[in-house]
């Protein structure tokens, strides 16, 4: 597993680099594929001389550049950083490789073409014309197309004048007249998803797009073929690699240049409104650093002065601790004579009670002595 970095969202993945397809979903966040990836990889470098995700891309509003049917994955950023255009060939805006508008001639720094040459109708030189002629001078091509290591371009319906696709039999046909009126039909057909025309016309060689190229007027053409694996850039085929066709030697223009110089002292008094904060907050942190420190101080003697305190009261605990131990074993000793007193009083109040039997038996047989005693006493006195 190796950790990227997507340039086109900024999120970070990981991924076995080397087993990735050109055409997979391979960024977590955006799910962007190694083809767009390497598209913006190279738009970067050719712009700029280095290889730069789009967050960090600088805002180059002299830069015009026009797109065709680009992927919103990295469309709307160029229109955030530069004088771009991304354009459609089924809704607005429209552009029709094959029928430009004279207008727009010279116009444009860069062009971005990814997956939309195969779709042209022959012959292909007119598209590639209509490239070279809007960019600028020094203007460049990034370009994406399907293409192999063959000799020649295969192309399919190199007939094809007055055409139209039909449903014939649950299947779709393409019927064409060609320029001597023949009629012609293929099946089988290739489309490739997405909006617009997106029937495959052909299937380019690497070799035959390089004449192509050079043949419109392109004076230097760069497959991109080395990887970048910071961005997630890696090409495990030699075959469809993105493609930098340059008009000329790139140059900034006077505009583009005043843009830079005023960024550039716009950065400066940035940095010096920054450079004075830091001074600002490094005297305030030495403030602090010195406040610190003399409260270090003050709270290390009121902590040894506590400490003492706590001993104290600890020495203080342990002496109550012990009087509590005494004071305890003191009531033990006062339980056991209270005890000891209750049970004595229990004994004696029942000796008592057996006291009050006896005098009350004895007050019994005294009185019964004295009633005999007063009447023998009576009989006596009767006697007499």
């Amino acid at each position: 597993m190796t950790a990227f970095h997507c340039n086109l969202c900024g999120a970070k993945n990981e991924a076995v680099l080397e087993t990735m397809g050109r055409e997979e979903a391979s960024c977590t966040q955006c799910g962007s594929t190694v083809r767009l990836r390497g598209l913006i990889h190279l738009l970067s470098v050719e712009l700029f001389g280095i290889s730069a995700p789009m967050t960090e891309f600088p805002r180059r509003k002299g830069l015009r550049g026009l797109g065709m049917s680009d992927s919103h994955l990295f469309a709307k950023a160029l229109e955030d950083r530069f004088s771009y255009t991304n354009t459609y060939y089924h809704k607005e805006p429209r552009f029709d490789v094959i029928a430009m508008d004279e207008r727009h001639l010279g116009q444009y720094d860069f062009i971005v073409s990814s997956e939309v040459m195969e779709h042209i109708p022959p012959p292909p030189e007119r598209g590639f014309e209509t490239l070279f002629r809007l960019l600028k001078p020094n203007g460049v091509l990034l370009l994406t197309v399907p293409y192999t290591l063959e000799a020649s371009t295969q192309e399919h319906f190199p007939e094809l004048h007055d055409f139209t696709i039909a449903e014939l039999r649950g299947g779709l046909v393409l019927v064409n007249k060609t320029r001597e009126g023949k009629l012609e039909t293929y099946d089988n057909l290739v489309f490739h998803g997405g909006g617009g025309s997106t029937l495959e016309m052909r299937r380019y060689s690497e070799q035959a797009l390089r004449d192509l190229l050079k043949q419109v007027g392109f004076s230097s053409v760069r497959i991109a073929a080395d990887a970048c694996l910071e961005f997630g850039v890696t090409m495990p085929e030699d075959w469809s690699l993105p493609i930098a066709a340059r008009k000329g030697p790139f140059r900034y223009d006077a505009n583009d240049v005043a843009e830079l110089v005023t960024d550039y002292r716009a950065l400066c008094a940035k940095n010096n409104k920054l450079h004075q904060e830091y001074l600002a907050i490094e005297d305030e942190l030495k403030s602090v650093r010195a406040w610190t420190l003399s409260r270090e101080t003050e709270m290390t003697a009121e902590l040894v002065e506590r400490t003492r305190w706590v001993e104290r009261l600890e020495g203080q605990l342990k002496e109550r601790t012990a009087w509590a131990h005494d004071l305890e074993k003191d009531l033990e000793h006062h339980v056991k004579l209270a005890h000891k007193f209750q049970s004595e009083f229990q004994e004696r109040s029942e000796w008592v009670v057996q006291l009050q039997a006896e005098l009350e038996r004895a007050q019994a047989e005294l009185k019964a002595l004295q009633n005999r005693l007063w009447v023998r006493m009576g009989k006596r006195i009767g006697r007499a």
